[in-house]
C-alpha cells in the first residue's frame, strides 16, 4: 500500500486539537508550558499534553511536542523534569531547534522521534544528512527551499535501509521574512527573542524606504498551496504542514478540512488511473473552498511562498500586511461541523457474576480507526452471595453504563447473573469497569502500532535525572595564554586597512576574510603574528542559478593555495560539506550555530567528527552570566582535553535578518548580477523610530543581510570581560560590515587601547573616540527573553 503524505495541524489548545483531528488531521503538534517557539499561544498544560497523546492512539493519529527554541545552561534541570512526562506517556516525536535538546532526548528517549524544526535552517541535503547521521527521522527545511532542493533531499538523504528522512514542508500559513532560527530582529530591537518564542513580528510594521515611501517591505504574504498538492506529494514531502499555533480552533479545523479534501481527491485519481505517472494529475480548488480558506485569517493577499521562486516583490504585502479578517457563517459552519469534542468509540460490553468467582468483564469495540475488531477482558473482585436483598440485572447496567468521562460510547450491555441472588459494591463494579475501559485503550493502542505508558517506561533510558545539573565546582583556568583579538571582514579594503593595522605589531590573532574576497582577489597581505580563516557564507543553497557545493570545494581549495589557517563555518550545510571534503585545516564554528549550553557543545564536536575543532564563537543573545554558565559547564564537561577557545563579539553590527528575499529587488529593480561572483552592495531601510537599518545585498548568493541600526560596542564591559578571561580562553571578536577603512583603523586601535593598554590616558583616549560613536551592548547585560 502506499505511503500517503501525512496532514499536519497546528494545535494551540486541547479544543483546537479535537477540530483538527475531526477535520481530518492525521497529527497535531503542540506546545506545552515552555520551551516551545510560540510562547504566546495558549499551549497546553503538562497533564493535557499527555491526555492529548493518549487521545489521539486511541484514534490512530499522533501528536509531536514543539520544544523548538534555544535552552539556557540553567535551564537544562527544568527542561528534562518537563520532558520526562511526555516521552513516558508515549510522545511520537519532538520538533527540535536546540542541538542540546536534540542530544538529550536522543539519549535519554530513543522512542521519541527527532524532528528538526525549521528553526535549525536546514538549506539542503548535506544539513539534512548532518542531522540524519545525528538521529534525526525528520527534518524541516527552510521554507525558502524550492520545490527542486526539497526533491534533492528526499532523493539524497537516505538510511541504510534505503528509506528517505521524512521532510515536513509548510504548506499554509503565514511566512517569516527572515530565514527561520537566523532571526535576531526582535530580541536586538524589542528584546522578544525569536528563538525564545517571544518574537514581536518586526516584519509586519511598517518602514521608510527611498523609492516607494512608507511601505511594508518585511511583510510576505500568506502562504496557499491548496492546488499544488500533486507537485508536493511527488516531490517526495512526507508531511504536510499547516502554520498557526496562535490561531483559533476554526482556523486549524477548516484549514484541514480543505486540505484533507484534496489530498484524498489526488490519491483517489492516482489509485483509479491505470497509467497513473507523476505530473499527469493537476488539482484545482473550488471557488467554495477558495472562500473558507481566505475567511479564516488569512493576509489580505496570498502566495505560493518559494517553492517556485528565489524571490520577487510579488511575495510581499507592500501596501496591507492585515489579515482580511474572518467570515461568521463560515466559522459557525466549521465550529458546528469539526468543533464538536472529543469522538468516542463504540463498545459493546458482556459481564458475568458467579458467586465466589471473580467478576468478569469483556469489552470490545465495534471498529477501531483501521476498522478492525479490538478486544478485551478484566477480573476484579470474587463475587459474593448476597445475605439481604440480592442485586438486580438492572442495579449491574447501571453501574455499568457510566461511560460518561471515557474514550467510549456503550451501544449494548449483556449481564450473565448467577442464579443465586449476589452482592457486589457499587465501587467494585465502577473498578471493574474502570480497569477494562484502560485495558481496552491499551489493546486499542497496541493494535494501531503505538508504545503504550507502561511499555514506553520500562524501556531502556539513560534517566534524565541523571546529571540533571551543570557541574558546581570550578572550572580549569586557561592555559595562560594571553586572549587575542580575531577580526571579520567583508570586503577587500576593509581586509586591506585591518592588515595595515596588524603588521604594525599592535595586535595578534585571527582574520577572519569574507569568502569572495579570496575568490575575487586570489591574493591576502602578508602579516606576521596572526592567522588567516576564511569566513564561508551566511547561508549556502544549492540553487537552479548557483551551485553552492561547488562554490565551498572552490574556497577550500583556496584555504590550501593561499595556505589559511582554517574556515569559519556558519551553517550545518557547510559542516557537512567541509567534513565530506576531509578538510585539513582548522575549523571555528561561528555564533549562527548556537552554541547555547554544553549539550549542544558536546553533540557539535560529536558532528565535527575528525576535523580540527578549534573554537566556537557565543552566541549573541546570552548575556555575560549566561555566557559564564555556559563556558564553565562546557569545561568541566570534558575537564581533559584543551579547551577550544571561545570567541566573543566586543564590537560589531548583529545580523538581525538573512533573508532570500531581496530589499533591492523589491523597492527598485534586480541588479541582474544574480548568481555572478561580485562584492557586497549596501541600502538601508528606516524604521518608525527614525533609526536605520543597513541592508547589505549579496548577489552572489541572491540574499540580504539586515544589521542593527547601531554596532555592539562592549568597551565599557571591559572590567568584566576580562575577568571572564581570565577564567576561560576567550577571542575578542570584532566585526566590520559596513565600516569604511578609516573607521576599521580607528576601531581596531581603541579597543587594542581599552582591551591590552596599561596606559591610562591612552585608554580614556580610546574610550573617547568609541564614545564618540552611537552604540549598544546588545544583551551583554540583558538576557533575550
Amino acid at each position: 500500500m502506499i505511503k500517503k503524505v501525512e496532514l499536519l495541524a497546528p494545535a494551540g489548545n486541547y479544543e483546537t486539537m479535537l477540530g483538527a483531528f475531526n477535520a481530518g488531521a492525521d497529527a497535531v503538534y503542540l506546545g506545552g508550558q515552555g520551551f516551545g517557539a510560540r510562547a504566546f499561544a495558549d499551549n497546553f498544560t503538562n497533564e493535557e499534553v499527555i491526555k492529548a497523546i493518549r487521545y489521539a492512539h486511541l484514534h490512530g493519529k499522533k501528536i509531536y511536542l514543539t520544544v523548538n527554541t534555544l535552552l539556557k545552561e540553567n535551564e537544562i534541570p527544568a527542561f528534562k523534569e518537563f520532558f520526562a512526562p511526555f516521552a513516558y506517556a508515549g510522545l511520537d516525536g519532538a520538533i527540535i531547534q536546540d542541538f542540546g535538546i536534540f542530544k538529550m532526548i536522543r539519549e535519554a528517549y530513543p522512542w521519541v522521534e527527532l524532528h528538526v524544526s525549521t528553526q535549525m535552517t536546514i538549506t539542503g541535503e548535506k544539513g539534512a544528512k548532518l542531522l540524519m547521521d545525528l538521529g534525526a527521522s525528520r527534518v524541516v527545511p527552510a521554507r525558502e527551499l524550492s520545490l527542486s532542493e526539497i526533491r534533492s533531499i528526499h532523493e539524497n538523504c537516505r538510511f541504510d535501509d534505503g528509506k528517505s528522512i521524512e521532510i515536513e514542508a509548510f504548506i499554509h500559513g503565514a511566512m517569516c521574512y527572515c530565514y527561520s532560527g537566523a532571526c535576531l530582529f526582535s530580541s536586538m530591537v524589542g528584546e522578544r527573542s525569536g528563538n525564545r518564542g517571544r518574537c514581536a513580528q518586526p516584519c509586519r510594521l511598517p518602514y521608510k524606504t527611498a523609492n516607494k515611501g512608507e511601505c511594508y517591505p518585511l511583510s510576505l504574504k500568506d502562504m496557499c498551496m491548496v492546488d499544488r498538492i500533486p507537485e508536493l506529494i511527488e516531490a517526495g514531502i512526507d508531511s504536510f504542514k499547516i502554520e498557526g499555533r496562535m490561531k483559533k480552533p476554526e482556523y486549524a479545523a477548516g484549514v484541514t478540512s480543505v486540505y484533507r479534501k484534496y489530498i484524498d481527491k489526488y490519491y483517489e485519481l492516482s489509485e483509479k488511473d491505470p497509467d497513473f505517472k507523476e505530473g499527469s494529475i493537476r488539482l484545482t480548488a473550488s471557488d467554495k473552498d477558495r472562500k473558507i480558506l481566505s475567511s479564516l485569517y488569512l493576509r489580505s493577499e496570498i502566495g505560493e511562498g518559494y517553492y517556485f521562486r528565489h524571490n520577487s516583490p510579488d511575495m510581499i504585502t507592500l501596501d496591507n500586511p492585515a489579515y482580511n479578517g474572518s467570515d461568521d457563517k463560515v466559522l459557525e459552519n466549521v465550529r458546528n461541523r469539526f468543533i464538536t469534542g472529543e469522538k468516542k468509540i463504540d463498545v459493546e460490553l458482556s459481564c458475568r457474576l458467579r458467586v465466589d468467582e471473580p467478576a468478569e468483564l469483556s469489552i470490545k469495540t465495534i471498529g477501531n480507526a483501521k476498522g478492525n475488531e479490538v478486544s478485551a477482558s478484566v477480573k476484579g473482585d470474587v463475587v459474593q452471595e448476597a445475605l439481604k436483598r440480592s442485586m438486580t440485572k438492572e442495579d449491574i447496567e447501571k453501574q455499568l453504563s457510566k461511560f460518561g468521562n471515557t474514550a467510549f460510547m456503550l451501544t449494548s450491555l449483556s449481564v450473565d447473573m448467577d442464579t443465586k441472588g449476589i452482592f457486589m459494591p457499587n465501587k467494585a463494579l465502577n473498578e471493574l469497569r474502570r480497569s477494562a475501559c484502560t485495558a481496552l485503550e491499551n489493546e486499542i493502542i497496541k493494535s494501531l502500532g503505538y508504545k503504550i505508558p507502561e511499555e514506553t517506561a520500562n524501556s531502556e533510558s539513560f534517566g534524565l535525572d541523571d546529571d540533571a545539573k551543570a557541574p558546581t565546582k570550578e572550572a580549569p583556568h586557561k592555559s595562560g595564554k594571553e586572549s587575542c583579538i580575531a577580526v571579520s571582514v567583508m570586503n577587500q579594503s576593509q581586509l586591506q586597512a585591518t592588515a595595515d593595522f596588524f603588521s604594525k605589531g599592535k595586535a595578534f590573532g585571527r582574520i577572519y576574510v569574507d569568502s569572495r574576497i579570496v575568490l575575487l582577489e586570489n591574493r591576502l597581505p602578508e602579516i606576521s603574528g596572526c592567522d588567516y580563516y576564511i569566513s564561508l557564507p551566511y547561508v549556502l543553497r544549492n540553487e537552479d542559478f548557483f551551485n553552492g557545493h561547488k562554490e565551498v570545494e572552490d574556497i577550500l581549495k583556496k584555504a590550501d593555495e593561499l595556505k589559511v589557517k582554517g574556515v569559519l563555518v556558519r551553517s550545518t550545510e557547510e559542516l557537512k560539506l567541509v567534513k565530506d571534503a576531509g578538510y585539513k585545516g582548522e575549523v571555528v564554528l561561528d555564533y549562527g550555530l548556537y552554541i547555547w549550553n554544553h549539550e549542544a557543545f558536546s553533540l557539535y564536536k560529536e558532528a565535527v567528527g575528525e576535523l580540527d575543532l578549534k573554537g566556537f564563537n557565543l552566541p549573541l543573545e546570552l548575556n555575560s552570566y549566561e555566557m559564564s554558565d555556559l563556558l564553565k559547564a562546557s569545561y568541566m564537561n570534558d575537564p581533559d582535553s584543551a579547551p577550544e577557545p571561545a570567541g566573543i563579539q566586543v564590537y560589531g553590527r548583529v545580523p538581525m535578518m538573512l533573508t532570500a528575499n531581496c530589499l533591492k529587488n523589491t523597492l527598485d529593480k534586480c541588479s541582474g548580477k544574480r548568481g555572478t561572483l561580485c562584492d557586497y552592495e549596501n541600502t538601508g531601510i528606516t524604521d518608525r523610530t527614525g533609526r536605520r537599518l543597513p541592508v547589505s545585498y549579496d548577489c552572489m548568493h541572491c540574499n540580504n543581510i539586515i544589521w542593527n541600526s547601531v554596532p555592539v560596542s562592549l568597551f565599557k564591559k571591559t572590567k568584566k570581560l576580562k575577568s571572564m578571561a581570565d577564567k576561560y580562553n576567550l577571542i575578542y571578536r570584532i566585526d566590520f560590515t559596513i565600516e569604511k577603512p578609516s573607521e576599521v583603523s580607528d576601531i581596531l586601535d581603541a579597543y587594542v587601547k581599552v582591551l591590552y593598554s596599561d596606559n591610562k590616558d591612552g585608554s580614556k583616549d580610546a574610550d573617547k573616540v568609541l564614545s564618540a560613536m552611537d552604540y549598544t551592548a546588545g544583551h551583554f547585560e540583558r538576557s533575550a527573553d
